[in-house]
């Protein structure tokens, strides 16, 4: 008679294969505060140094964020230890988001070291997993996680130059780090990945429409105008032509794409087309909302001439490497439309309506073509 082996571990599996759980949609709402928060900073203050103090933590927290996509591959998110330490990092990544506007401030305290704590958390989970290959994964990475917290969290007390300092360093501590600590061994699969990344992104672009409501309530108070009709119905139609780039398809065949590559390749995708690119188009998707607030807000007066433009050819550029990546289409007109909509943005800032009936142009021209050729 054969001794049993060791029992399993009590909370953990093999790589979540499947639809994405309730949790991981639960816990992706707290991200869409967090979004609010920078679409916010960057709208109240205009001007490159608003811009940076809104969009460097949110390329930090994305960082953390998009790493628990990567840890609920390896780790099962519904059983009850981990759901309860998934709980206590959305708790942190709220008090993360609340703090955004203090980040570079000694009072921002909370900032950093809720990163910090969710840098732990992230960790704690990740050693759970089966995968021995992802624990090693996790052990070498994690240290550059906690060493940006740090930089972020020294970056207030020192004088502004060593300040905007510790939180450039920040970026390529953590954007360099699967290469300085070796990509490799994290447990990645396909379709769980690129059904998160896809949800996740839709709740972003919830947050533009969000934006739409915060323009029409921060307008003179009145009852609904035809004005107001009208830049609600463009507002919409900006957000829409986003969402439409995007998801029309692209998800099925990069799934299909995903699934091919081998391990390496794999992992290098899940950096590159999905961590990298949707940052960049998330970053879109903010100026697109802050841009959409402000020319609601001038619908017959001169708009903010970057934000709308520059968030839709930001968004396109992130799609077009996206796409690259995985081959799933055509990047021509994602380059041509990211080239035409800066230009454009400036033209017609000189009213809000023109502003985001141009940005509307532009999308409408990619999506309707796109689709037209893939059908």
């Amino acid at each position: 008679m054969t001794s049993p082996g060791p029992p399993p571990r009590l909370w953990t599996s093999e790589s979540t294969r499947g639809r994405v759980t309730p949790m991981e949609l639960f816990f992706d709402l707290v991200f869409v505060f967090a979004v609010t928060q920078v679409t916010h900073a960057v709208e109240t203050h205009p001007g490159w140094e608003g811009l940076l103090k809104g969009l460097l933590p949110m390329v930090v927290v994305w960082w953390m964020f998009s790493a628990f996509g990567w840890l609920t591959n390896a780790v099962r998110p519904d059983v009850v230890p981990v759901r309860l330490l998934l709980f206590l990092a959305m708790t942190a990544f709220f008090i993360i988001g609340l703090s955004v506007p203090y980040a570079f401030e000694p009072e921002g305290w909370a900032f950093p070291v809720a990163y910090l704590a969710v840098v732990a958390i992230h960790c704690v989970v990740y050693l759970t997993a089966r995968a021995p290959t992802a624990r090693r994964a996790i052990l070498r990475n994690m240290p550059f996680n906690a060493a940006a917290g740090v930089l972020v969290l020294l970056a207030p007390h020192l004088p502004p130059v060593w300040s905007w300092i510790c939180w450039a360093a920040a970026v390529p501590v953590l954007y360099l780090s699967p290469f300085l600590g070796h990509i490799r061994g994290f447990v990645i699969e396909p379709h769980h990945f690129v059904e998160r990344h896809a949800l996740l992104l839709i709740v972003v672009l919830g947050e533009s429409m969000v934006a739409i409501g915060i323009g029409a309530e921060n307008t003179q108070r009145h009852a609904v105008d035809l004005p107001l009709v009208l830049g609600v119905v463009l507002g919409i139609a900006a957000a829409s032509g986003l969402w439409w780039v995007y998801f029309d398809g692209d998800e099925v065949r990069a799934e299909t794409e995903f699934g091919k590559a081998g391990e390496h390749r794999r992992q290098m995708l899940a950096y590159y087309a999905f961590t990298s690119a949707h940052l960049a188009m998330i970053t879109g998707v903010i100026l697109v909302a802050a841009g959409i607030t402000d020319a609601i807000h001038h619908f017959h007066g001169q708009a903010n001439p970057w934000w709308l433009g520059s968030g839709t050819a930001i968004f396109l550029v992130g799609h077009a490497i996206y796409r690259a990546m995985l081959g799933t289409g055509r990047i021509t007109d994602r380059v041509f439309g990211a080239v035409c909509a800066v230009p454009l943005g400036v033209a017609a800032s000189f009213a809000g309506w023109a502003a985001m009936t141009a940005v509307v142009v532009v999308l409408t021209a990619i999506a309707t073509n796109d689709h037209r050729l893939i059908s």
